[in-house]
């Protein structure tokens, strides 16, 4: 075979391939309401009067969570500073929350607490915050978690645009992680213990949803995915094409999966997203498989093996990456013209006339040279098997010791005076013993739900 025919049979991967691979969503993240001035020193002052280092923290908390507001009211959301916030507010909230789990007969509200958040992850078609309002203190724990979730995605974001992918990827494995710990660990033990669930479930946001924090652990993680193969498409030289080719399925599947959970979990939440994104989710899902038989049909031809077959893999490849004839059609989704896939038109359009001249060419040379049998598929045992990196970076919320509270020994770890630094009765137990011991929560754990009940009337009595 002469120079000019490898030449042109073996093209580098044009950079339109580059920006249709690593193509991702970024979501708003959830706010706090302009008009939610609450206070947890204020609301728990009578509780913490007597005890220093629980006043101390529920200052802190305070502070916290006004930077947490005064980033979200920024002009253009500083989700590095925003995450910072968030990072040191939420050990101090889930402080107050177990140390009113532990002590609910000392925990007393001299204001009520009412919690109000709008969701990042739903669509409103007007473009007005809808409030969501809550006592429960789990309730605002969640969203301050979700919010961390989704203001590390947009440094994602950030890190996809300024072509930094390995950050990104970083990103997206934390986002992932901490979605994970949401729809694995703390919503389902809280909805278990919620005696609200059925009614909640239609009216709660999205980010307080079991079945989206799961799908949201596949979104995110075939995010990070994404960002793996656009480092490997960066660098200069051949890359490995069939390694390239597994991870796109493989990011598929996840796709797939994140797609599947929210209409089996979640249908109600599902339709409230954007329409945009889900479209950007199908064309995704096709643009990956496509690539997927590209890079097969790649490492086939440099192998020098199997011409035939490399050629029906490309072939492939340019069927799925037309424009599909119906909704349930083979191919990517229409593209409207006003919507954001437009920004991708000259990318697809690229990468199309790149398959059709390679195609083109191949084809000339095995009916020059080779004279390989092309099938009319790829079959099954040829093609390439998905690769889920599956990765995330763990997420654990940090726990800390219960505060004492009550009036000066009311708590209901003791009536004894205690002249150490607290003041008032003798401090709560540790968490690590509290854990330790199996009866030390009987009958002191309630749901949030009883426990905002009880603040409640305690309040308004």
């Amino acid at each position: 075979m002469s120079d000019s025919i490898q030449d042109s049979s073996e093209p580098p991967h044009p950079d339109s391939i580059l920006r249709l691979a690593s193509a991702v969503h970024r979501f708003r993240t959830p706010l706090i309401s302009p008009e939610d001035h609450l206070s947890f020193e204020d609301s728990f002052k009578s509780c913490s009067e007597g005890h220093k280092s629980t006043k101390s923290v529920m200052i802190q908390a305070d502070l916290r969570r006004d930077e947490v507001k005064q980033a979200m009211a920024a002009g253009k959301l500083p989700h590095a500073k925003l995450s910072q916030s968030l990072k040191e507010y939420i050990p101090l909230l889930n402080q107050i929350l177990i140390s009113c789990k532990v002590q609910p007969e000392s925990a007393r509200l001299d204001k009520r607490l009412l919690f109000s958040w709008c969701s990042g992850i739903e669509y409103n078609k007007t473009k007005k915050s809808s409030y969501f309002k809550s006592e429960a203190l789990m309730f605002e724990l969640v969203l301050s978690i979700s919010t961390y979730a989704l203001s590390e995605a947009n440094l994602g974001c950030d890190a996809c645009m300024d072509g930094d992918f390995p950050a990104a990827a970083r990103d997206f494995a934390r986002t992932a992680g901490i979605f994970k710990y949401l729809g694995d660990d703390l919503l389902p033990s809280w909805m278990a213990k919620s005696q609200q669930h059925a009614k909640m479930e239609n009216e709660a946001l999205a980010e307080t949803r079991v079945g989206v924090c799961v799908a949201c652990t596949s979104l995110f993680t075939a995010m990070s995915q994404q960002m793996a193969v656009a480092t490997i498409l960066i660098k200069p030289g051949v890359p490995n094409y069939s390694l390239v080719g597994k991870l796109c399925l493989g990011i598929a599947e996840d796709l797939d999966s994140f797609v599947s959970t929210l209409r089996s979990k979640s249908s109600i939440h599902m339709s409230r997203m954007d329409p945009s994104f889900l479209t950007l989710i199908t064309f995704e899902i096709n643009v990956q498989r496509a690539l997927g038989l590209y890079f097969l049909a790649r490492s086939l031809w440099s192998s020098k093996v199997e011409y035939g077959l490399a050629i029906a893999a490309l072939s492939e490849a340019t069927v799925a990456m037309r424009t599909r004839s119906s909704p349930t059609g083979r191919g990517i989704p229409e593209i409207d013209q006003r919507g954001p896939l437009q920004s991708l038109v000259s990318e697809i359009d690229d990468f199309r006339q790149h398959m059709a001249a390679l195609l083109k060419s191949w084809e000339r040379d095995n009916s020059l040279v080779y004279f390989d049998k092309v099938p009319p598929s790829v079959p099954s045992n040829k093609a390439l098997k998905a690769i889920q990196m599956n990765k995330m970076e763990e997420f654990v919320l940090e726990v800390r010791d219960p505060l004492p509270l009550g009036d000066d020994g009311s708590s209901s770890f003791g009536s004894k005076k205690n002249s150490g630094s607290n003041g008032g009765g003798p401090p709560p137990p540790s968490y690590d013993a509290i854990m330790m011991d199996d009866t030390g929560m009987t009958g002191r754990e309630r749901s949030d739900s009883d426990l905002a009940r009880e603040l409640d009337k305690q309040l308004n009595s």
